[in-house]
Protein backbone atom coordinates (compact mmCIF):
# COMPACT_ATOMS: atom_id res chain seq x y z
CA UNK A 1 0.00 0.00 0.00
CA UNK A 2 1.63 3.55 -0.82
CA UNK A 3 2.57 5.74 2.11
CA UNK A 4 1.03 9.03 2.53
CA UNK A 5 2.81 11.41 4.08
CA UNK A 6 1.02 15.37 3.98
CA UNK A 7 2.99 18.28 4.51
CA UNK A 8 1.56 22.49 4.50
CA UNK A 9 2.02 22.32 0.78
CA UNK A 10 -0.61 19.62 0.51
CA UNK A 11 -2.38 20.90 2.80
CA UNK A 12 -2.51 24.40 0.95
CA UNK A 13 -3.56 22.75 -1.94
CA UNK A 14 -6.65 20.83 -0.75
CA UNK A 15 -7.73 24.79 0.92
CA UNK A 16 -7.48 25.97 -2.97
CA UNK A 17 -8.98 22.81 -4.36
CA UNK A 18 -11.80 23.31 -1.65
CA UNK A 19 -12.44 26.79 -2.48
CA UNK A 20 -12.19 27.03 -6.37
CA UNK A 21 -15.42 23.78 -5.73
CA UNK A 22 -16.79 26.85 -3.99
CA UNK A 23 -16.79 28.84 -6.18
CA UNK A 24 -17.84 26.14 -8.92
CA UNK A 25 -20.92 25.35 -6.91
CA UNK A 26 -22.08 29.08 -6.05
CA UNK A 27 -21.27 30.46 -9.57
CA UNK A 28 -23.25 27.22 -11.30
CA UNK A 29 -25.82 26.09 -9.13
CA UNK A 30 -26.71 28.71 -7.36
CA UNK A 31 -26.25 32.33 -9.94
CA UNK A 32 -28.91 32.65 -12.81
CA UNK A 33 -27.94 30.00 -15.55
CA UNK A 34 -26.31 31.45 -18.96
CA UNK A 35 -23.37 30.33 -21.05
CA UNK A 36 -20.68 32.57 -19.22
CA UNK A 37 -21.38 31.58 -15.87
CA UNK A 38 -20.82 27.62 -17.48
CA UNK A 39 -17.67 28.43 -19.35
CA UNK A 40 -16.27 30.00 -16.42
CA UNK A 41 -17.44 26.90 -14.17
CA UNK A 42 -15.24 24.47 -16.57
CA UNK A 43 -12.50 27.31 -16.33
CA UNK A 44 -12.16 26.67 -12.50
CA UNK A 45 -12.79 23.02 -12.80
CA UNK A 46 -9.92 22.83 -14.94
CA UNK A 47 -8.00 24.31 -12.31
CA UNK A 48 -9.80 21.54 -9.89
CA UNK A 49 -8.60 18.58 -12.09
CA UNK A 50 -4.88 20.01 -12.16
CA UNK A 51 -4.96 20.63 -9.01
CA UNK A 52 -6.44 16.97 -8.09
CA UNK A 53 -3.37 15.62 -10.37
CA UNK A 54 -0.60 17.35 -8.37
CA UNK A 55 -1.94 16.82 -5.12
CA UNK A 56 -2.17 12.80 -5.84
CA UNK A 57 1.50 13.36 -7.64
CA UNK A 58 2.72 14.68 -4.33
CA UNK A 59 1.38 12.12 -2.09
CA UNK A 60 3.41 9.67 -4.33
CA UNK A 61 -0.22 7.96 -5.52
CA UNK A 62 1.94 7.20 -8.69
CA UNK A 63 -0.40 4.74 -10.77
CA UNK A 64 -3.59 6.90 -9.78
CA UNK A 65 -1.56 9.74 -10.98
CA UNK A 66 -0.55 7.93 -14.22
CA UNK A 67 -4.43 6.91 -14.18
CA UNK A 68 -5.05 10.81 -14.49
CA UNK A 69 -2.86 11.82 -17.38
CA UNK A 70 -5.39 12.36 -19.97
CA UNK A 71 -7.46 14.42 -17.33
CA UNK A 72 -4.26 16.17 -16.79
CA UNK A 73 -3.91 16.83 -20.05
CA UNK A 74 -7.27 17.83 -21.32
CA UNK A 75 -7.50 20.62 -18.08
CA UNK A 76 -4.40 22.15 -19.49
CA UNK A 77 -4.89 22.60 -22.46
CA UNK A 78 -8.72 23.76 -22.23
CA UNK A 79 -7.81 26.50 -19.70
CA UNK A 80 -7.17 28.83 -22.29
CA UNK A 81 -9.68 28.25 -24.99
CA UNK A 82 -12.28 27.99 -21.42
CA UNK A 83 -10.94 31.90 -21.03
CA UNK A 84 -11.51 32.79 -24.28
CA UNK A 85 -14.73 31.82 -24.14
CA UNK A 86 -16.19 33.25 -20.89
CA UNK A 87 -14.50 36.13 -21.98
CA UNK A 88 -16.54 36.42 -25.69
CA UNK A 89 -20.03 35.40 -23.70
CA UNK A 90 -19.22 38.12 -20.98
CA UNK A 91 -19.14 41.07 -23.80
CA UNK A 92 -21.56 39.91 -26.02
CA UNK A 93 -19.64 38.18 -29.19
CA UNK A 94 -21.58 35.75 -31.24
CA UNK A 95 -19.79 32.38 -30.46
CA UNK A 96 -19.53 30.37 -34.08
CA UNK A 97 -17.88 27.03 -34.58
CA UNK A 98 -17.07 26.55 -30.77
CA UNK A 99 -16.15 22.96 -31.00
CA UNK A 100 -12.93 23.48 -33.01
CA UNK A 101 -11.16 25.05 -30.21
CA UNK A 102 -11.65 22.18 -28.37
CA UNK A 103 -10.22 19.82 -31.39
CA UNK A 104 -6.65 19.55 -29.25
CA UNK A 105 -7.45 19.05 -25.85
CA UNK A 106 -9.77 16.38 -26.80
CA UNK A 107 -7.39 14.65 -29.04
CA UNK A 108 -4.47 15.00 -26.55
CA UNK A 109 -7.17 13.59 -23.85
CA UNK A 110 -8.33 10.75 -25.85
CA UNK A 111 -5.29 9.31 -27.51
CA UNK A 112 -3.71 9.42 -23.98
CA UNK A 113 -6.74 7.54 -22.58
CA UNK A 114 -6.52 4.70 -25.19
CA UNK A 115 -2.76 4.51 -24.74
CA UNK A 116 -2.68 4.20 -20.85
CA UNK A 117 -6.28 1.78 -20.72
CA UNK A 118 -4.39 -0.39 -23.33
CA UNK A 119 -1.04 -0.17 -21.26
CA UNK A 120 -3.06 -1.15 -18.08
CA UNK A 121 -4.75 -4.15 -19.54
CA UNK A 122 -1.81 -6.20 -21.46
CA UNK A 123 0.68 -7.82 -19.43
CA UNK A 124 3.65 -7.92 -21.98
CA UNK A 125 6.22 -5.86 -20.87
CA UNK A 126 7.81 -4.70 -23.58
CA UNK A 127 4.78 -3.61 -25.23
CA UNK A 128 4.04 -1.57 -22.17
CA UNK A 129 7.46 0.17 -21.81
CA UNK A 130 6.79 1.22 -25.41
CA UNK A 131 3.40 2.38 -24.93
CA UNK A 132 4.91 4.46 -21.64
CA UNK A 133 7.34 5.59 -24.13
CA UNK A 134 4.65 6.82 -26.10
CA UNK A 135 2.69 8.98 -23.87
CA UNK A 136 5.60 10.19 -22.11
CA UNK A 137 6.31 12.00 -25.57
CA UNK A 138 2.62 12.87 -25.82
CA UNK A 139 2.61 14.41 -22.10
CA UNK A 140 5.97 16.41 -22.79
CA UNK A 141 4.55 17.83 -26.67
CA UNK A 142 0.87 18.56 -24.74
CA UNK A 143 2.50 20.58 -21.96
CA UNK A 144 5.16 22.39 -23.82
CA UNK A 145 5.18 22.86 -27.52
CA UNK A 146 1.49 22.57 -27.73
CA UNK A 147 0.29 24.71 -24.35
CA UNK A 148 2.58 27.31 -24.87
CA UNK A 149 1.70 27.69 -28.42
CA UNK A 150 -2.10 27.44 -27.47
CA UNK A 151 -1.41 29.81 -24.52
CA UNK A 152 0.25 32.53 -26.78
CA UNK A 153 -2.91 32.29 -29.31
CA UNK A 154 -6.02 31.97 -26.73
CA UNK A 155 -3.95 34.82 -24.13
CA UNK A 156 -3.72 37.44 -27.73
CA UNK A 157 -7.34 36.36 -28.10
CA UNK A 158 -8.63 37.29 -24.98
CA UNK A 159 -6.46 40.66 -24.94
CA UNK A 160 -7.76 41.27 -27.80
CA UNK A 161 -11.17 41.04 -27.07
CA UNK A 162 -10.91 43.07 -23.46
CA UNK A 163 -8.98 45.81 -25.50
CA UNK A 164 -11.78 45.90 -28.28
CA UNK A 165 -14.69 45.91 -25.46
CA UNK A 166 -12.64 49.02 -24.06
CA UNK A 167 -12.86 50.82 -26.93
CA UNK A 168 -16.47 50.27 -27.73
CA UNK A 169 -17.53 51.24 -23.91
CA UNK A 170 -18.01 54.74 -24.72
CA UNK A 171 -20.08 53.77 -28.23
CA UNK A 172 -22.08 51.47 -26.03
CA UNK A 173 -22.87 52.13 -22.23
CA UNK A 174 -23.68 54.77 -20.44
CA UNK A 175 -22.16 53.92 -17.12
CA UNK A 176 -18.96 52.14 -16.45
CA UNK A 177 -19.89 50.16 -13.41
CA UNK A 178 -19.40 46.49 -14.34
CA UNK A 179 -19.03 46.98 -17.42
CA UNK A 180 -15.37 48.08 -17.91
CA UNK A 181 -14.64 44.61 -16.96
CA UNK A 182 -11.20 45.63 -15.66
CA UNK A 183 -10.96 42.55 -13.54
CA UNK A 184 -10.70 40.73 -16.49
CA UNK A 185 -6.78 41.93 -17.27
CA UNK A 186 -5.93 40.15 -13.73
CA UNK A 187 -8.12 37.24 -15.16
CA UNK A 188 -5.88 36.66 -18.18
CA UNK A 189 -2.84 37.23 -16.85
CA UNK A 190 -3.18 34.66 -14.26
CA UNK A 191 -4.24 31.88 -16.23
CA UNK A 192 -0.69 31.71 -17.97
CA UNK A 193 1.28 32.36 -14.74
CA UNK A 194 -1.30 29.47 -13.28
CA UNK A 195 0.22 26.70 -15.30
CA UNK A 196 3.50 27.73 -16.07
CA UNK A 197 4.41 28.49 -12.48
CA UNK A 198 2.47 24.93 -11.37
CA UNK A 199 4.88 23.13 -13.73
CA UNK A 200 7.99 25.11 -12.47
CA UNK A 201 6.78 24.60 -8.99
CA UNK A 202 7.31 20.89 -9.54
CA UNK A 203 10.12 20.93 -11.97
CA UNK A 204 12.33 23.26 -8.82
CA UNK A 205 10.74 20.98 -6.49
CA UNK A 206 11.54 23.33 -3.48
CA UNK A 207 9.43 23.82 -0.19
CA UNK A 208 8.96 27.66 -0.88
CA UNK A 209 8.35 27.83 -4.42
CA UNK A 210 5.46 25.35 -3.98
CA UNK A 211 4.17 27.37 -0.65
CA UNK A 212 4.69 30.83 -2.55
CA UNK A 213 2.86 29.88 -5.64
CA UNK A 214 -0.12 27.93 -4.01
CA UNK A 215 -0.82 31.10 -1.49
CA UNK A 216 -0.56 33.19 -5.24
CA UNK A 217 -3.08 30.70 -6.83
CA UNK A 218 -5.16 30.63 -3.31
CA UNK A 219 -5.63 34.50 -4.05
CA UNK A 220 -5.58 34.32 -7.60
CA UNK A 221 -8.64 32.02 -7.46
CA UNK A 222 -10.61 33.86 -4.62
CA UNK A 223 -10.03 37.01 -6.59
CA UNK A 224 -11.71 35.65 -9.77
CA UNK A 225 -13.92 34.01 -8.38
CA UNK A 226 -15.25 36.89 -6.27
CA UNK A 227 -15.74 39.01 -9.53
CA UNK A 228 -17.04 35.68 -11.16
CA UNK A 229 -19.79 35.71 -8.88
CA UNK A 230 -20.70 39.65 -9.25
CA UNK A 231 -20.00 39.75 -13.12
CA UNK A 232 -23.13 38.86 -15.56
CA UNK A 233 -23.36 39.08 -18.86
CA UNK A 234 -23.49 42.28 -20.56
CA UNK A 235 -25.97 41.63 -23.08
CA UNK A 236 -28.15 38.59 -21.36
CA UNK A 237 -31.41 40.50 -21.27
CA UNK A 238 -31.25 42.25 -24.56
CA UNK A 239 -33.10 42.28 -27.53
CA UNK A 240 -31.85 44.42 -31.01
CA UNK A 241 -34.90 44.84 -32.92
CA UNK A 242 -33.96 44.42 -36.96
CA UNK A 243 -35.08 47.10 -39.03
CA UNK A 244 -36.80 46.75 -42.30
CA UNK A 245 -34.07 45.89 -45.01
CA UNK A 246 -34.02 49.12 -46.83
CA UNK A 247 -30.93 51.15 -47.15
CA UNK A 248 -30.72 53.08 -44.51
CA UNK A 249 -27.31 54.12 -44.39
CA UNK A 250 -28.05 56.81 -47.45
CA UNK A 251 -31.39 57.52 -46.62
CA UNK A 252 -31.40 61.24 -44.98
CA UNK A 253 -35.22 60.90 -44.46
CA UNK A 254 -34.34 58.21 -42.32
CA UNK A 255 -31.87 59.65 -39.84
CA UNK A 256 -33.64 63.34 -40.19
CA UNK A 257 -37.03 60.79 -38.91
CA UNK A 258 -34.20 58.98 -36.65
CA UNK A 259 -33.08 61.98 -34.64
CA UNK A 260 -36.78 63.58 -34.14
CA UNK A 261 -38.10 60.22 -32.25
CA UNK A 262 -34.45 60.70 -30.09
CA UNK A 263 -34.90 64.02 -29.54
CA UNK A 264 -38.41 63.27 -28.47
CA UNK A 265 -37.75 60.25 -26.05
CA UNK A 266 -34.89 62.13 -24.38
CA UNK A 267 -36.53 65.28 -23.81
CA UNK A 268 -40.06 64.19 -23.20
CA UNK A 269 -39.30 60.61 -21.61
CA UNK A 270 -36.33 61.18 -20.09
CA UNK A 271 -34.70 58.17 -20.77
CA UNK A 272 -31.37 59.25 -19.55
CA UNK A 273 -32.62 58.96 -16.16
CA UNK A 274 -32.23 55.25 -16.72
CA UNK A 275 -28.75 54.62 -15.10
CA UNK A 276 -28.91 51.03 -17.28
CA UNK A 277 -29.40 52.90 -20.61
CA UNK A 278 -26.93 51.43 -23.23
CA UNK A 279 -26.85 51.56 -26.96
CA UNK A 280 -28.96 48.64 -27.43
CA UNK A 281 -31.92 49.38 -25.52
CA UNK A 282 -31.81 53.21 -26.67
CA UNK A 283 -32.38 51.48 -30.45
CA UNK A 284 -35.46 49.10 -28.90
CA UNK A 285 -37.36 52.22 -27.70
CA UNK A 286 -36.91 53.88 -31.06
CA UNK A 287 -38.14 50.54 -32.76
CA UNK A 288 -34.63 51.19 -34.79
CA UNK A 289 -30.75 49.11 -34.65
CA UNK A 290 -28.16 50.07 -32.51
CA UNK A 291 -26.07 51.00 -36.01
CA UNK A 292 -27.68 53.27 -37.11
CA UNK A 293 -28.32 55.11 -33.70
CA UNK A 294 -25.09 54.89 -33.26
CA UNK A 295 -24.31 56.53 -36.32
CA UNK A 296 -27.04 59.16 -35.87
CA UNK A 297 -25.39 60.28 -32.54
CA UNK A 298 -21.34 60.37 -33.87
CA UNK A 299 -22.19 61.63 -37.44
CA UNK A 300 -25.44 64.19 -36.93
CA UNK A 301 -24.74 64.84 -32.99
CA UNK A 302 -21.24 64.74 -32.98
CA UNK A 303 -20.42 63.05 -29.81
CA UNK A 304 -20.23 59.97 -28.71
CA UNK A 305 -23.47 57.73 -26.89
CA UNK A 306 -21.34 58.38 -23.58
CA UNK A 307 -21.57 61.99 -23.88
CA UNK A 308 -24.95 62.03 -25.39
CA UNK A 309 -26.13 60.84 -22.41
CA UNK A 310 -24.34 62.29 -19.74
CA UNK A 311 -24.92 65.82 -21.42
CA UNK A 312 -28.45 65.02 -19.99
CA UNK A 313 -27.83 64.16 -17.32
CA UNK A 314 -25.47 66.66 -16.39
CA UNK A 315 -28.22 69.05 -17.41
CA UNK A 316 -30.87 67.86 -15.31
CA UNK A 317 -28.63 67.57 -12.41
CA UNK A 318 -28.11 71.05 -12.58
CA UNK A 319 -31.80 71.87 -12.69
CA UNK A 320 -32.23 69.53 -9.21
CA UNK A 321 -28.88 71.16 -7.92
CA UNK A 322 -31.02 75.16 -8.10
CA UNK A 323 -34.19 74.00 -7.21
CA UNK A 324 -34.44 75.49 -3.17
CA UNK A 325 -37.09 72.38 -3.08
CA UNK A 326 -34.35 69.74 -2.88
CA UNK A 327 -32.01 71.73 -0.55
CA UNK A 328 -32.11 68.69 2.14
CA UNK A 329 -31.65 66.29 -0.89
CA UNK A 330 -28.19 64.87 -0.43
CA UNK A 331 -25.95 65.12 -3.21
CA UNK A 332 -25.57 61.40 -3.84
CA UNK A 333 -29.41 61.42 -4.30
CA UNK A 334 -29.54 64.19 -6.64
CA UNK A 335 -26.86 61.80 -9.29
CA UNK A 336 -29.19 58.99 -8.73
CA UNK A 337 -32.41 61.31 -9.59
CA UNK A 338 -30.13 62.38 -12.59
CA UNK A 339 -29.49 59.04 -13.73
CA UNK A 340 -26.34 58.28 -12.02
CA UNK A 341 -25.16 54.35 -11.01
CA UNK A 342 -22.95 55.99 -8.22
CA UNK A 343 -21.94 58.89 -6.60
CA UNK A 344 -18.38 58.79 -7.40
CA UNK A 345 -19.27 58.70 -11.01
CA UNK A 346 -21.86 61.69 -10.82
CA UNK A 347 -18.78 63.88 -9.19
CA UNK A 348 -16.38 62.43 -11.96
CA UNK A 349 -18.89 63.33 -14.72
CA UNK A 350 -19.83 66.40 -13.20
CA UNK A 351 -16.66 68.13 -12.61
CA UNK A 352 -15.71 66.53 -16.17
CA UNK A 353 -18.24 68.86 -17.76
CA UNK A 354 -18.97 71.76 -15.64
CA UNK A 355 -15.12 71.94 -13.93
CA UNK A 356 -16.11 72.02 -10.63
CA UNK A 357 -18.15 69.16 -8.38
CA UNK A 358 -21.76 69.35 -7.67
CA UNK A 359 -21.19 70.81 -4.07
CA UNK A 360 -19.04 73.61 -5.72
CA UNK A 361 -21.47 74.12 -8.03
CA UNK A 362 -24.07 74.40 -5.62
CA UNK A 363 -22.49 76.64 -3.30
CA UNK A 364 -21.32 79.03 -5.75
CA UNK A 365 -24.87 79.44 -7.21
CA UNK A 366 -26.29 80.35 -3.94
CA UNK A 367 -23.76 83.04 -3.51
Amino acid sequence: MEKTNFSIINLLNIVTLCVTMLFIFQIYFLKKKSKANTFFSMYLFNIVIILVFFLVLDLKFEMTAYALVPFLLLAVLSIGPMLWIYVKLVIGEELKQLKKHLYIPITFGLVSLILISIDLIIADVKTSLFIRQIIIYIVLSGLTAVFILQSGYYYFLSLKLYKEHIKSLGETFSYTEKVNLSWFKLLIYGYLFFILGLIASHIVDDSISYFLFYIILLTYVIYSGYNGLKQDPLFDKIKINNINKIQEDNNPEYFKELRTKLLIKMDEEKLFLNSSITIHSLANELNSNNKYVSQLINNDLSKNFVMFINEYRIREAKKLLLDEANSNITIESIGYDSGFKSKSAFNRVFKQFTSQTPTQFKQLHKQ
